[in-house]
């Protein structure tokens, strides 16, 4: 009987007690939640890499290598010294998000067009006198942020953007919209602030987007 009770109390121990002194097996971490810093330890295990984030890295080029983390997810480069991006990022076709703020990337690689399960990209304070016409092939594409360039005007293109919620071009050199503007159903926040738009201008792109939040 003793014997009985004694296994009883071991199992209570070891299913109970035990767990409790020891919670860091309820905080591993999975591949898909996991985010590398470091390009290097990356490239270690690239197919179980989902999250890469090398912002602030003074980052110069980014190596063609990247086209080996074919489930990447997020890539962040944000706060770097690129002037240009590999042919090669366009084999990520598993990204979803794509961080470029505050960098000298004047144009897209052509093979950005391959990107189609990007619902975020933030183009953001590069210098950019124009929209890159291959942005308009992302079809995914939920976030745009194309804030702090030089950006003049909106290619009518942009109503391609039908999945659009979010769409941010504050501190352009804007001064008006294309009509079309008005296609982007699912538009919820534009934000157009620091441009140049005239008071009749600003009550057109209300009315072509009365569902929109626009922010002057």
């Amino acid at each position: 009987m003793k014997k009985y009770f004694f296994i009883i109390l071991l199992f209570i121990y070891s299913s109970i007690v035990l767990p409790a002194l020891n919670p860091q097996q309820d905080t591993v971490v999975k591949d898909e939640d996991k985010v590398y810093s470091s390009l290097d330890t990356a490239l270690m295990n690239p197919t179980l890499v989902y999250n890469l984030s090398l912002d602030n890295s003074e980052l110069r080029a980014l190596p063609k290598t990247i086209s080996t983390f074919v489930n990447l997810r997020e890539l962040g480069l944000m706060i770097n010294n690129l002037t240009k991006l590999p042919e090669s990022l366009g084999k990520l076709t598993n990204l979803r998000k794509l961080d470029l703020f505050q960098n000298r990337i004047r144009s897209l690689p052509k093979s950005i067009i391959n990107l189609q399960e990007l619902e975020l990209l933030d183009y953001s304070d590069n210098g950019i006198s124009k929209i890159p016409e291959s942005i308009f092939t992302l079809k995914k594409l939920k976030r745009l942020i194309l804030s702090s360039n030089n950006i003049g005007s909106v290619p009518k293109n942009i109503e391609k953007l039908t999945n659009l919620e979010y769409l941010d071009l504050m501190g352009n050199n804007l001064s008006k919209l294309p009509d079309n503007i008005a296609k982007l159903t699912n538009l919820k926040h534009l934000n157009l602030r620091q441009n140049k738009f005239s008071d009749k201008e600003k009550e057109k792109v209300n009315s072509l987007l009365p569902n929109t939040k626009v922010k002057w």
